[in-house]
């Protein structure tokens, strides 16, 4: 997948031949302020370059949009769906607030990530994830920074009700030793959200290697996680905040234990019967 810069140069070689002397003059500028892009009113772009609005209007228009509004809002599309969390975040805290109550902002934005699962739902993905999991021998989870607590809930959820499920946690092994003894008849769930994790993937290339199936929650069918995996359960984790959102994965991992446990209804009745004992 083409990054921000990536794309812009396209779209500039493209009409490389036609530009004049000035266009070629805006060309550069953007190039290499293309992140103050969507910040610099068109003015204060025609200030910089010592040029008339029209030349930046008629730029716009000859690689391709409507005018110089489109393209700051196409810049800026393209430079938020590359950032971090972190990186959107930092982003809008130079910017002014204008929300009166952030809360309501952050629940809206949960809605579309949840809206979006459930509009993008592939049935036969989310049965045959069940399945596999349900006749796995063992299931081992891994995920990295805030995918890693991903990983250990999921685990913790499949152990309650009576599934065998083992973590790969980040210490003082690499994920590949921790999956060292994984087999065939076992599977792998991998939490893989932006910004990816290396080892993540390493460690799903060796599983790999090794015959084992592999089901990944992502935010993109684009992340590199996806080639290494038998099945792809795609959610939104678009945030307000540093991090990615984990409604939409937490309300998918819920849903699925829930089915796993009805699946082998009665080895879930006896780990539930036998935890409710202790409580006794």
């Amino acid at each position: 997948m083409k990054n921000y810069f990536e794309y812009l140069q396209e779209l500039i070689q493209k009409k490389n031949g036609e530009f004049t002397a000035i266009d070629r003059k805006i060309a550069n500028f953007i190039l290499q302020s293309y992140k103050e892009i969507p910040f610099l009113p068109i003015q204060e772009f025609a200030d910089r370059l010592n040029i008339g609005k029209a030349s930046i209007m008629r730029f716009a228009k000859k690689i391709g949009f409507d005018g110089y509004l489109s393209l700051k809002k196409e810049i800026n599309s393209k430079i938020l769906s590359s950032l971090t969390p972190m990186e959107k975040f930092r982003i809008s805290l130079d910017k002014d607030v204008n929300e009166n109550f952030l809360l309501f902002e952050i629940v809206k934005n949960e809605v579309k990530n949840l809206n979006y699962m459930l509009n993008n739902f592939d049935p036969k993905n989310y049965k045959k994830a069940i399945e596999m999991i349900s006749k796995a021998n063992i299931v081992y989870t891994i995920g990295f920074n805030l995918s890693s607590f991903l990983a250990e809930i999921f685990s913790y959820l499949l152990q309650r009700i009576g599934a065998k499920s083992i973590p790969a946690t980040k210490g003082g092994r690499s994920f590949v030793e921790q999956l060292n003894n994984i087999e065939k008849k076992d599977i792998l769930i991998a939490f893989s959200l932006t910004p990816y994790s290396e080892e993540t993937i390493k460690a799903a290339n060796y599983v790999k290697e090794q015959g084992v199936n592999i089901i990944s929650f992502t935010n993109s069918f684009t992340s590199p996680i996806v080639v290494f995996s038998d099945i792809v359960l795609e959610v939104k984790t678009d945030s307000k905040i540093f991090s990615n959102s984990i409604t939409a994965v937490s309300a998918l991992i819920d849903s699925i234990v829930y089915e796993v446990a009805i699946m082998n209804k009665s080895r879930s009745l006896d780990a539930i019967d036998e935890r409710l004992k202790k409580l006794d």
